[in-house]
């Protein structure tokens, strides 16, 4: 027999036997920006008249885009994938502990379905030098054989922009590193100067520029690898997930060894809060998912199911699900999108006061909340998510 949560999700994700209603971590209709990628907000473009501009694009693989997002907005998550990232003698000359999420998204328009990006400011060692790491999310389903050129105009983006705010002050090193879940793996070359012919440099010696990035390739880590990274169980759970859940059958494969890792989840602080974020994004990156497979796994895996799919079930009500149910249309979207900037708030570790989660309840206006909604991935302060 199943459990409460499977009933209750038929009926709050749909009837059908698919996850392609588009309902919010609460449980309510899920505005139209939630999950579509509308979380980087404050863009750079070289222009100056552009920079820090409110940006609103229909991002099409926005589930990628909300759980990076989400999860490795956090200083904390960030710092422990970089320093596996890195190589170690550039992991060691920085100052973890200083590391700050800065606001920006500096990705073409175009291409904000295909990657999501994170900027971070630290100090270097010994000497405390400003150094900036920029973690890129390649979610496309192939390889971008120039991904070092688009790294190069997007890190060009980041120093004119520090260029016009701090005018006498000299350029930043730029640190680039790129998380990829390409079916088949990462084949681009990751050193600049390898998109040249290898004359190019006997042209004019000196004058090529060049630089190298590093790659966190998903597709060639396995379960063993992803559980010896000295990562916290949130983000190790969601890189599993980013690269696991577009394929149904990877997906099912490796769900009863994670179950326990779900479960170590639930008992944390804000745990049930993520774990809404992890199953909105396996709803809506696994489109093809049949509910009555997802479940059957999970009904043999006992107890610990058991417990994880309560622990949701008991989030999902929380959010109050049934009321936004009975409401009106507008109202409903109002409460859904108040409670999804609430949502993201708590899953990045923020605590909200009475006083603006209040601001944030009692708003009605669905183009306000929006914005709210777009700000609260990346700001580092709940006032800030408010209009200036």
């Amino acid at each position: 027999m199943y459990g409460p949560f499977v009933n209750d999700t038929l009926a709050k994700f749909g009837s059908s036997e698919r996850w392609t209603e588009d309902f919010d971590i609460s449980g309510r209709p899920i505005p139209d920006n939630v999950f579509r990628g509308q979380v980087s907000e404050h863009r750079a473009d070289s222009s100056p008249r552009h920079c820090s501009v409110l940006r609103h694009s229909p991002v099409t693989n926005a589930p990628h885009d909300a759980l990076f997002k989400t999860i490795f907005g956090q200083p904390k998550h960030a710092a422990a994938e970089l320093r596996h990232i890195l190589p170690g003698h550039i992991a060691a000359r920085i100052d973890w502990s200083s590391l700050t999420l800065q606001p920006g998204s500096y990705v073409d328009e175009e291409l904000a379905d295909q990657h999501s990006d994170l900027l971070f400011s630290a100090a270097g060692r010994p000497s405390h030098e400003p150094v900036l790491v920029y973690f890129l999310f390649e979610h496309q389903s192939t390889t971008q054989p120039r991904m070092a050129l688009r790294l190069l105009r997007y890190m060009v983006r980041i120093w004119k922009r520090h260029a016009d705010e701090h005018v006498e002050a000299p350029l930043p090193l730029i640190i680039p590193a790129v998380l990829a879940h390409v079916p088949g793996g990462w084949t681009a070359p990751t050193r600049f100067s390898d998109l040249f012919s290898v004359s190019t440099s006997d042209i004019a010696p000196g004058l090529l520029p060049d630089f190298q990035y590093a790659v966190d390739d998903l597709h060639h880590c396995d379960d063993s690898d992803l559980r010896a990274r000295a990562l916290a169980n949130a983000a190790r759970l969601s890189l599993w997930l980013l690269r696991d859940a577009r394929d149904r059958d990877s997906l099912l494969r490796s769900l009863p060894s994670w179950t326990g890792d779900l479960e170590s989840l639930a008992q944390t602080p804000r745990g049930k809060e993520l774990l809404v974020v992890l199953l909105r994004y396996i709803a809506k990156a696994s489109r093809d998912l049949q509910l009555s497979e997802f479940r059957a796994i999970l009904d043999g895996q006992g107890p610990t199911a058991e417990a994880v799919t309560m622990t949701i079930e008991e989030q999902l009500h929380a959010e109050g699900h049934a009321k936004g149910l009975a409401q009106g249309k507008v109202q409903g979207r109002a409460e859904g999108l108040a409670a999804s900037v609430l949502i993201i708030l708590r899953a990045r570790g923020l605590h909200v006061p009475a006083e603006s989660r209040q601001r944030i309840e009692t708003c009605t206006d669905a183009e306000t909340l929006d914005r709210w909604l777009v700000r609260a991935a990346t700001v580092s302060d709940p006032a800030d998510v408010f209009d200036a």
